[in-house]
């Protein structure tokens, strides 16, 4: 998962998308929990083609939504990969145009991870961009942007 990230960051889809196949193949015959330190399991390899699809950029946004249209991350996964699930998919929302989803994309990693979601730079970026789009919306946008010092 973490290579496919990697490769998803080089922006290199062919070798993104082969490290996500193998961890998808991997993952569906194990049980979610914790191996040698670090979580895996079906779950967290839906997590991380969120990860990835945003990383790859804009062109594979629609991976992102789409993934997160099926799943959510459930209860049993760590907090903190739960948070980062909800900022991936708001920096999607934002690209595709759909702030008011964004935005409460980030209210729900906030209220799983709250200092996460305060110092994740994406989660930063999404709010001023949203805060942007929506200039004159509602004063929970406002609080939220001072909150995570967007502003």
């Amino acid at each position: 998962m973490r290579a496919a990230v990697i490769a998803g960051r080089a922006e290199d889809s062919d070798a993104a998308e082969q490290h996500l196949a193998e961890a998808r193949r991997l993952g569906d015959g194990l049980p979610e929990d914790s191996y040698y330190g670090t979580q895996f399991g079906s779950d967290s390899v839906r997590a991380h083609e969120v990860s990835v699809a945003v990383s790859l950029g804009r062109d594979h946004l629609q991976t992102a939504l789409n993934v997160a249209d099926e799943w959510t991350p459930p209860d049993s996964m760590p907090a903190e990969r739960r948070s980062g699930f909800w900022i991936e998919l708001a920096r999607a929302q934002v690209w595709a145009g759909r702030p008011d989803d964004a935005f409460e994309s980030l209210k729900v990693a906030r209220f799983i991870a709250p200092q996460h979601t305060r110092e994740h730079p994406w989660a930063r970026e999404a709010t001023a961009t949203i805060r942007r789009l929506k200039r004159a919306d509602a004063e929970s946008l406002t609080a939220f942007t001072e909150w995570i010092g967007a502003v």
